[in-house]
Parts: C-alpha cells; sequence; structure tokens
C-alpha cells in the first residue's frame, strides 16, 4: 500500500486536513478541460473530463444526463442528445441549484468539481461497440459510458486521493450510472468520506418495463459487464438489483435516490421500455425500490421523493423544491454535513396519482384541482 497515501488517510480521518492542490495546467475557480485516449463518445470523436480546482478538502464528480439510445431507431431520432463530442456549457457559478456558486445554501459550492461529459448514450454503463443498421447501411456507435466513467473517476483519484469526502453525482443518465458506479467510488477512494447522489435516475426493471425490451438493452450495450456481483459471481440483473447490492455491500457510503413519482421524462422512456402501464411504471418502480432495494431504515441510504411533476430538481434552486416540508437544500445539507436526514416518501402516507401524459391543464376534476395545482 502507498504509504503517502495511508498518511494521508491518518491525517484526514483524524482531524487534520489540508486544500486540495490544483492540478498543473489549471487555474483556480476556472474550468480546466483534459483530454484522454481512454474516453470516446458514441460516433468515435474523442471525450474528455473537466476540473474546476477549488480551495477545499472536498471533491464533487459529476456525470451528466442526456437521454439513452439503444438501437438504429432509438439513436438516431434522438432519444440520446449527444452521440458526439461537445464543448462544455454549464455555467458552474451563477447557474442553479447544485451550478451556483453563490448559493449559501448550496452544499457543493465550494466543493472541486471534477466533470464527466454524457455522449455514449448508454447511462455510463456500456461497453460495446455495435452496428444498429446492416451491412449495407452501417450504424455503428461506441457504447463505451462505463469506461468514460471509471477512467474519469481514476484520475480524479490520482489527483484528489486526499480528499476529505467525495461526492460522485449524477442527474437522469447521468444518475442511473452514479450508483452504478458506486463501487468503483469506493476501491479508488478508500480514504475519503463517500456519497453518491442520484437526481432523477430511475431504477428501471422488470415487471415495470418489459424484460424482453430490457434485456436486448442491456445487451446491446453489454452492460451487465459493469454490473456488480454477487457471492456467485453472476451480475445484478437490473438497476434495483444495483440498489441493493449497494445497500448490502457498501452500507458505509451515504446514497440519496431524488426523484419524481411523475417524472415525465422517465416516464415516457418507460414507454419505450416497453411498460404496460407508462403512467404507473415509474411510481411502482421507485416504491419498490424504497420499500425492497434500498430499505426504509437503512442509516446511510435514503430517498427524497416529491409529487412534483418534473425531471431532475438538483439543477434549481434547491430551497424551492420541498417534500412533506422539508426542501432539498436542507435535505442534501444534512446528508452531507451530518446533520438531520430521513426518508422523504409521500406514498408511505397517500396514494401517488398516476403520470398523464396529456398534461396536468388536461385533467379532470378532482384530480387536477386536489393534485397538480398545489405542486
Amino acid at each position: 500500500m502507498n504509504f503517502l497515501k495511508v498518511l494521508v488517510g491518518v491525517f484526514l480521518w483524524g482531524g487534520v486536513s489540508f486544500p486540495l492542490s490544483v492540478p498543473k495546467g489549471c487555474e483556480l475557480e476556472k474550468e480546466c478541460l483534459r483530454e484522454h485516449p481512454a474516453l470516446v463518445c458514441a460516433d468515435g470523436t474523442p471525450s474528455y473530463y473537466t476540473i474546476i480546482p477549488r480551495r477545499s478538502q472536498n471533491v464533487l464528480i459529476f456525470m451528466f444526463g442526456g437521454g439513452a439510445c439503444w438501437d438504429w431507431t432509438t439513436c438516431s431520432s434522438g432519444f440520446a442528445l449527444n452521440l458526439t463530442r461537445t464543448l462544455p456549457t454549464q455555467d458552474w457559478i451563477t447557474g442553479e441549484g447544485i451550478f451556483n456558486q453563490q448559493d449559501p445554501q448550496n452544499p457543493f459550492r465550494d466543493f472541486t468539481i471534477v466533470t464527466v461529459p454524457y455522449c455514449s448514450g448508454d447511462v455510463f454503463v456500456g461497453d460495446s461497440t455495435i452496428n444498429h443498421g446492416d451491412e449495407s447501411n452501417p450504424y455503428v456507435l461506441n457504447h463505451r459510458g462505463y469506461e468514460n466513467a471509471l477512467q474519469t473517476i481514476k484520475l480524479a483519484a490520482e489527483l484528489f486521493g486526499d480528499a476529505e469526502k467525495v461526492v460522485l453525482m449524477g442527474t437522469s443518465a447521468g444518475g442511473i450510472g452514479a450508483y452504478t458506479h458506486m463501487k468503483n467510488l469506493n476501491r479508488l477512494f478508500p480514504f475519503s468520506k463517500k456519497y453518491v447522489i442520484s437526481d432523477a435516475g430511475t431504477p428501471f426493471q422488470p415487471p415495470f418495463v418489459s424484460e424482453k425490451v430490457y434485456d436486448r438493452v442491456l445487451k446491446n450495450w453489454n452492460a451487465y459487464k459493469g454490473f456488480p456481483i454477487d457471492d456467485q459471481n453472476r451480475p445484478a440483473a437490473d438497476f434495483g438489483k444495483v440498489l441493493e447490492f449497494n445497500r448490502i455491500r457498501f452500507p458505509h457510503i451515504k446514497f440519496a435516490l431524488i426523484h419524481s413519482y411523475a417524472d415525465y421524462v422517465m416516464s415516457g422512456f418507460s414507454y419505450a421500455l416497453g411498460a404496460s402501464d407508462a403512467t404507473t411504471a415509474v411510481s411502482k418502480t421507485l416504491i419498490t425500490a424504497a420499500s425492497k432495494q434500498i430499505g426504509n431504515h437503512h442509516p446511510n441510504h435514503k430517498v427524497f421523493f416529491t409529487e412534483a411533476w418534473g425531471h431532475t430538481f438538483t439543477n434549481h434552486k434547491l430551497s424551492e423544491t420541498q417534500s412533506l416540508g422539508v426542501t432539498l437544500a436542507d435535505w442534501l445539507n444534512g446528508m452531507i454535513f451530518e446533520g438531520e436526514w430521513e426518508n422523504i416518501r409521500p406514498d408511505l402516507d397517500k396514494e401517488i396519482y398516476p403520470w398523464m401524459p396529456f398534461g396536468p391543464e388536461q385533467m379532470v376534476s378532482p384530480i387536477r384541482e386536489s393534485y397538480f395545482l398545489k405542486n
């Protein structure tokens, strides 16, 4: 074992910590784009990672979202927003939610940032190169998101392995990738306090989506290669089982699943995944995940569920999102800074209404008046 890392671990856990260093070639408080040969987008263009160094002992590794695709139809029609290299555009100073460095309620406002761009269409779990077309009309894509995320986490660990706290967080597709890579975070940051946050990373699973379609998607991505395995060397069967594996194997890592029961984006994807009832697929998936796979009483794995009609919440003002009288700002700060932090689950006390694809303004009373007009 590296003696320096052991020494660093002693200092950190002993209560002595130092600001993280600014990597060579980067400047304090400025986003620094870095290339690496292992990072590739779906169309073969090179991907990258970025760093925003700050005077902190803590690191946020952020995995972007942007849809998903798994065959010619979904990949050619925009189910995944980016399948090629695009330069970073996120404002990390005056953006909304966790992107606002000036918001005192943002728990990550002074964290050093490492970003993982999303351009593989596979929710950061893929490890395949596949022709979605045919010999006469090829459509070859590299679903290599798993390696993109893994290599970026490795690079972050090489630069900031002495971090006091490290948070792996993603939204939407990145939210699924975040909990899938919990095992890698645990291995690569042995001396840091570790946190994983999934915002709208729906743990899709049969029977709420079609088992046949679901299996085809994961096989096209070769996703099972990166899934955690059990004691019999069997990979997790679905994303719900990944959550269950994480709860059992990594109880020391704090994990948060933030989600809306009526997430209109993920409800649409459930339809594409063959759900027999896309209006309830997401809410039933969430309730099952919270009750059976994450668990109702785990001290370090918890959920924040809301009835608000939307998709992703950490990219909006954190104090304005609330559920059961608790703001997302207070909930996240409680998680990261050892404050009050409990499960937020309205479904335990009331019926959760189905998602309505034609929009809340067209819902008939009394459901519209009693539910949507209050959220």
